[in-house]
């Protein structure tokens, strides 16, 4: 029972529910039939009296009666199911007079008082042909009168036009030109009758278009200016056979609810006329297209991809000179930076591609032509695109393919020295130069290699840093495509080359070469990177290139150097070892430590081959010194050996003061910086061989030799395990010669404050000082700058020393010789009683100083 009354109430709700929706349906239907009744006898009253005497308030009561009625209509048309309002037959003619009448509300003035009036019925007319530009079995609906409708489009685009910024106009200008796209849509089967609309409707389009560039539109309205443009070209000079056929035959058409007489507003076909409106429309399609697709806004580019791909779907035989612009347009807008663009773009390349509507040829001129092959063909294009085509490019590359692109670019020899040239003069282009290496298959892989590599040897040095970094970046793109393995051929060529040019450039230190060290140097890790681990470690790859990044990494001295080539050269030295799964570039050098010594100790002995030895030295030795040392004892035994042959080899040769003894010394420089402070060994060996180029003549040789012995001998002193008197009595004639010879106050007096101090302050040098060094340093008139600078060391002056200082009396001012004396040791205190005596001194009055020495007398 109670399911059945269930049953009973839900069949009576759903009868009413039936009947007030008919109820609904009628009034809605009502509600148009009255709307029309008061817009035609509104249209009637307000033109009839808008010149008359008629109150403002009366025509403003009748415009808002309009407004009211439209926007009535505009909801009953929305609401209203298609079924109830375009099936019925008996409601087409009023239908079409309702249109009429809508359109005929357009002529209304654009002024501030009537915008609200405008918007609605552009907005009431934009409702009703969505609703009633459906075909249904071929046929359509309703029709429009051909004279009616150059009212309309002529309406509408003057409402478009004008340069007025407020938004009510903003909006007149968006919906007059929505309604002008749904109207062409309309009658696109009148394809004569566009055809004579064409000019007009095209020219104010573009006009409005370039007139965006001085006046405030909105992006909006110029996104509706390219869909209305896309729409009425592709209806007028599509390829669609029906249309054409009918219009070139000169037939009607036939359309089952279409009864219009022949209308003086239709162009008769005939190929002169086709020719010059595709010449006019491929004029301003060229024009215009490119200005848009570099447009601010990506809404703006986005419509530019939609006309692009609209026309060249439908108009590619007709409009083919504008097919290459368009094509660029899309292929460009494909690789925008914004995803929104981009991949609406990539949507309609590919569903041309699927049709086949994109020749194969024109990508290729396309292509070659961006890249600057063919300058003749680029130059007759806009000039928008040939500013900025990288995008284009590689949207061309993808397109085409890697074995296309590879067999169209690489297969010719002089193909691909043109495309090396032409990669040189956009050498920038960091982004198409790695797709170029990644697309390329291996056979041209090599060639293109090859040619670049071939233009790094072939110019000089201030010229090749352009065609390295084409090599770096193309290596990059090697590295990352899916055949890396089957690229490693061409990458000795690479190796080789590059290892060349840095022993080439690396004694010139002119600032404008740093650029072409640091790619070059960045290339070998970009090489490691592209071979791997394995062909790292069981090639000749390191023996190749470990030994170049080691030498430039130690480019920085500790007087300055090339830091920046010094820091790229740590960089590729960590990259190739990471490259080869070592954890650092220390862990590098301590697995390959082998190899390592033996550089070192082959270059220690061949200097004239390796003048870069000591930048060797100091990188290896600093990076082992990261290690707890570990280097330092396996170089400890080989060094001194090969320290030894250098010496005698020097000796016998009788090169002491040659050319390499700053490479020489410069080594040992390092070796005593870098190793352990309590190493002794190679610190004496080196204290030993170099103490005789002080003799030297060479300013820059006495210098080092100076620096070298003083930490020598400071780095043995310090351990206190060794003796370091017999090394200063070794050193001391050669330091005596060098002052004798080549005194120099910063080197000569820095190095003998190392040799006092280590001597027992002095006291072990004492006499030797007397009888070898104070001659000389009196014969050159130093004595006093000597004795002023070694003041903090008394002991090493002997007396007799002192008596002749005394004796230069007439040099001497008493306040400085009083600080002198103030600092000697107790053996001379009275000495300093005696100077403290005299109360007053002067040169003239030295009489009692000279008696109270001549009755000293000085044991040695």
């Amino acid at each position: 029972m109670s399911a059945s009354l269930y049953t009973g109430q839900q069949r009576q709700r759903g009868d009413e529910e039936e009947e007030e929706e008919e109820e609904l349906n009628e009034e809605k239907q009502i509600d148009i039939d009255v709307a029309l009744v008061i817009i035609q006898s509104e249209l009637q009253e307000f033109y009839s009296n808008e010149k008359s005497n008629i109150s403002n308030k009366a025509l403003a009561q009748r415009k808002r009666v309009l407004e009211n009625v439209l926007k009535s209509i505009g909801k009953n048309v929305t609401s209203s199911s298609r079924a109830s309002f375009i099936e019925k037959e008996e409601e087409e003619e009023e239908k079409h007079l309702l249109l009429q009448n809508l359109i005929s509300l357009l002529q209304v003035p654009k002024v501030k008082e009537t915008e609200e009036l405008l918007l609605a019925t552009n907005d009431t007319i934009l409702i009703l042909l969505k609703e009633v530009n459906v075909i249904r079995n071929g046929t359509r609906t309703m029709d429009i009168d051909s004279s009616f409708l150059g009212f309309a489009f002529s309406s509408l685009l003057e409402l478009a036009s004008g340069g007025k910024t407020n938004a009510n106009h903003q909006k007149i200008r968006q919906s007059s030109l929505k309604v002008v796209f749904e109207l062409i849509r309309f009658v696109k089967h009148k394809v004569s009758t566009l055809a004579f609309f064409l000019p007009g409707i095209v020219s104010a389009i573009v006009k409005l278009l370039h007139s965006s560039k001085n006046e405030r539109i909105d992006d909006l309205a110029i996104e509706q200016c390219l869909y209305c443009l896309s729409e009425i070209v592709c209806c007028v000079l599509s390829e669609d056979a029906q249309h054409r056929e009918d219009w070139i035959q000169g037939k009607e058409v036939n359309l089952p609810s279409l009864n219009v007489t022949a209308s003086p507003f239709t162009i008769k076909y005939s190929k002169e006329w086709f020719d010059d409106t595709v010449s006019k429309v491929t004029s301003v399609l060229n024009s215009t297209i490119p200005i848009f697709a570099n447009h601010a806004h990506a809404t703006v580019r986005k419509a530019c991809a939609a006309f692009s791909a609209t026309v060249l779907e439908h108009c590619k035989e007709t409009l083919p000179e504008s097919q290459r612009i368009l094509l660029e347009t899309l292929l460009s807008l494909s690789n925008d930076s914004w995803e929104l663009v981009s991949a609406f773009a990539k949507g309609e390349i590919d569903h041309l591609k699927e049709k086949n509507l994109i020749p194969l040829e024109m990508i290729k001129v396309i292509l070659k032509a961006d890249l600057g092959f063919d300058s003749t063909t680029s130059k007759s294009y806009s000039s928008f695109f040939y500013q900025e085509n990288e995008m284009r490019l590689l949207a061309t590359i993808d397109l085409l393919g890697g074995d296309e692109t590879s067999h169209l670019l690489l297969s010719s020899t002089s193909t691909r020295r043109e495309l090396v040239h032409a990669l040189a003069q956009r050498a920038q282009s960091k982004i198409l130069l790695r797709k170029i290496g990644a697309v390329a298959n291996p056979k041209f892989f090599e060639l293109l290699i090859n040619d670049v590599v071939t233009s790094i040897s072939s110019f000089q040095h201030e010229a090749i840093a352009t065609y390295v970094f084409i090599a770096n970046e193309i290596l990059r793109g090697a590295t990352s495509s899916e055949n890396v393995s089957s690229k490693k051929v061409a990458l000795n060529l690479i190796v080789d080359e590059y290892v060349s040019k840095l022993d080439l450039l690396s004694s010139n230190d002119d600032r404008e070469l740093q650029q072409q060290k640091e790619l070059l140097l960045e290339g070998l890790a970009i090489v490691a990177e592209t071979l791997g681990p394995y062909h790292i470690k069981n090639t000749t790859f390191l023996t190749k290139v470990l030994r170049v990044l080691l030498e430039y990494s130690g480019r920085v001295t500790d007087e300055g150097g090339d830091k920046t080539t010094s820091e790229v050269a740590q960089r590729s030295l960590e990259s190739v070892a990471a490259s080869a799964n070592y954890d650092s570039a220390v862990e590098l050098i301590s697995e390959n430590c082998d190899f390592v010594v033996d550089l070192l100790v082959r270059q220690l002995r061949h200097l004239d081959e390796y003048p870069r030895a000591p930048q060797l030295f100091r990188t290896v030795l600093r990076l082992s010194s990261k290690n707890n040392n570990s280097i330092d004892s396996l170089i400890e035994e080989p060094l001194s050996v090969s320290l030894q042959q250098t010496l005698k080899v020097t000796k016998s040769s009788r090169k002491l003061f040659s050319e390499h003894a700053v490479v020489l010394l410069n080594c040992f420089k390092q070796v005593l910086f870098v190793c352990k402070s309590d190493n002794t060994s190679i610190a004496r060996d080196i204290l030993l061989y170099s103490s005789a180029l002080l003799e030297s003549t060479e300013f820059k040789v006495r210098s080092l030799a100076a620096e070298i012995i003083a930490k020598a001998l400071l780095n043995i002193f310090s351990t206190k395990e060794e003796n370091v008197l017999p090394l200063v009595h070794n050193l001391w004639p050669h330091l005596v010669q060098s002052f004798r010879l080549h005194y120099h106050k910063t080197v000569h007096l820095n190095l003998m404050k190392a040799v006092i101090r280590v001597s027992q302050r002095g006291k072990f040098i004492r006499k030797r000082l007397y009888e070898d060094l104070w001659p000389i340093l009196v014969s050159r008139g130093i004595a006093m700058e000597f004795v002023n600078e070694f003041i903090d060391y008394p002991d090493c002056f002997a007396r007799e020393c002192v008596a002749e200082i005394l004796a230069t009396k007439s040099s001497l001012s008493l306040p400085s010789f009083n600080v002198g004396l103030f600092v000697l040791d107790e053996d001379m205190f009275w000495l300093q009683q005696t100077f403290q005596e005299a109360k007053t001194f002067s040169p003239e009055r030295n009489d009692t100083l000279l008696r109270s020495y001549d009755n000293l007398h000085f044991t040695r």
